[in-house]
């Protein structure tokens, strides 16, 4: 009870840090273990990414049999990609596991299935996103859409022929 009395004291009069309960600080050390390398490497998945190594070994991944892959969420192994509709479940690095395709994202469900993985359905990216796991941001004029695995800008040519016929008609 003392040694927490001058945690206190410590903590709120000669360091200004609020008082944490212990698994926050735990999670702050483990964030602040982690080299800015290695976050980066994990993107956006590092709250999802577990067991992933120091290194990548191409050995302990296999071979996916499936015609699309995608990397798992450490960023090593190439996993099967789901298509839209399908389930889809977080990935482990040399472990299987199912991720979307590109122009889609996993929208998980609240449940876990009978072995407690979290899984859940892919979906289309929302407009204004595209790539794997929705990560990318169109870059398009105007708001125009963007090709949701590729992010290239789309044109439809109704709507140009449109746009052009107002103009000569209110040229006239």
């Amino acid at each position: 009870m003392q040694q927490q009395q001058h945690i206190h004291h410590l903590s709120h009069h000669h360091l200004h840090l609020p008082l944490l309960p212990h698994h926050h600080l735990l999670l702050l050390a483990v964030l602040v273990a982690l080299e800015p390398r290695e976050l980066a490497a994990w993107g956006a998945s590092v709250k999802y990414a577990v067991n992933c190594p120091e290194r990548c070994d191409p050995a302990r991944c296999g071979a996916p049999r499936c015609a699309r892959t995608v990397l798992d969420d450490c960023g090593c192994c190439r996993v099967c990609a789901a298509r839209r509709g399908e389930h889809c479940y977080r990935t482990v690095s040399g472990a299987h596991g199912v991720k979307c395709g590109p122009g889609l994202y996993c929208d998980f469900y609240k449940d876990e299935d009978e072995y407690g993985d979290e899984y859940g359905v892919c979906r289309d990216c929302t407009y204004g996103t595209y790539g794997v796991e929705c990560r990318q941001t169109c870059n398009c004029k105007a708001g125009g859409l963007c090709d949701r695995e590729t992010g290239v800008c789309l044109t439809f040519k109704f709507f140009s022929k449109m746009a052009n016929a107002l103009k000569t008609h209110e040229g006239e």
